[in-house]
């Protein structure tokens, strides 16, 4: 079962600088991805590593459902917290079954069970059971040694889930492959998940959240939709890019936007699902200004100006 993670007016300051963290207040509801985004310094890590108490805050609370961690045992908190590092952090002499299986042994767990979890976490990050839990991690590509990682993170069925820069290490192309495999992972465990990231593509991408800081302070909080439509400051737009047009449409679905009404019957028919980045290409390439929906309905090229606005 996910928890709900309230950041209440957290603070974490280290000697003779300014606050890395500065009076933070947000919640991250339970079963949602938030995603926290900015530059380095920005105190995007600092803040995850409080929630597990790698860093202990300065002032404030961070409260796991009701509970504040600062009052956890933290052995018991860790337990609680699945955590995925940029570099994974794999140990090279065991095997895979073995690096998953660390917090089930530690939790006393029987052979069996262990052996279930293992099979069973495998197959849910793509990894076939049978030819992937006896190899070791230098025999594993870069996508899977991260997918191993995010196994063993949910090894013990934790609610939260920490991620820091977890794909930041990786190839363009695997990158995207290992997101869609975590929103795929999420869509069927619903884990409260916090992902920490420079790049704004990938917390657009993934978070039902994003969280934008600078200088140690929350500068917008919202869902990607708003802040592609309405970045608060300039801040917020660079980040963004000059293609926030694009980033919107790939977005949002056409399902979001369509209309009712029939369309013509000799147009081109998109699905409901499909992106309106997609359904724009489509246009482009038929020439038409209006595609049919798959199931009825139809989506106009004036259906996509106003998605862009709002």
């Amino acid at each position: 079962m996910a928890l709900r993670v309230d950041f209440r007016d957290v603070t974490k300051a280290f000697p003779g600088t300014p606050p890395a963290v500065d009076r933070l207040s947000l919640t991250v509801e339970a079963g949602t991805i938030l995603a926290l985004v900015g530059p380095s310094g920005c105190g995007k890590t600092t803040t995850l590593k409080m929630v597990n108490r790698l860093i202990e805050p300065s002032g404030g609370d961070i409260v796991l459902g009701d509970a504040p961690v600062s009052q956890m045992p933290v052995k018991d908190l860790r337990r609680m917290i699945g955590y995925v590092i940029q570099y994974v952090g794999l140990f090279p002499h065991m095997s895979v079954a073995e690096n998953i299986a660390i917090v089930p042994r530690l939790l006393g767990w029987n052979r069996a069970r262990i052996d279930a979890r293992v099979d069973e976490l495998l197959t849910l990050v793509g990894l076939a059971p049978e030819t992937h839990r006896d190899r070791y991690p230098r025999s594993l590509s870069g996508g899977q040694q991260q997918r191993v990682g995010v196994a063993r993170a949910l090894a013990a069925d934790p609610p939260v889930l920490l991620m820091d820069e977890p794909f930041g290490a990786l190839d363009p192309i695997t990158r995207v492959r290992v997101q869609d495999e975590l929103l795929s992972i999420q869509r069927k465990v619903r884990k409260t998940i916090l992902i920490v990231t420079h790049d704004m593509d990938e917390a657009i991408r993934l978070g039902d959240k994003v969280a934008v800081m600078r200088a140690g302070r929350l500068v917008q909080h919202a869902s990607p939709v708003d802040i592609l439509r309405h970045p608060r400051d300039a801040f917020v737009a660079e980040l963004i890019g000059h293609d926030r047009l694009v980033k919107l449409l790939s977005t949002l679905s056409v399902g979001s936007v369509m209309s009712a009404d029939a369309a013509p019957a000799d147009v081109p028919a998109v699905a409901r699902t499909a992106s309106l980045e997609a359904a724009f290409l489509r246009m482009l390439d038929t020439g038409r200004d209006v595609l049919a929906v798959e199931g009825g309905g139809s989506l106009h090229i004036r259906d996509l100006l106003c998605a862009s606005t709002g």
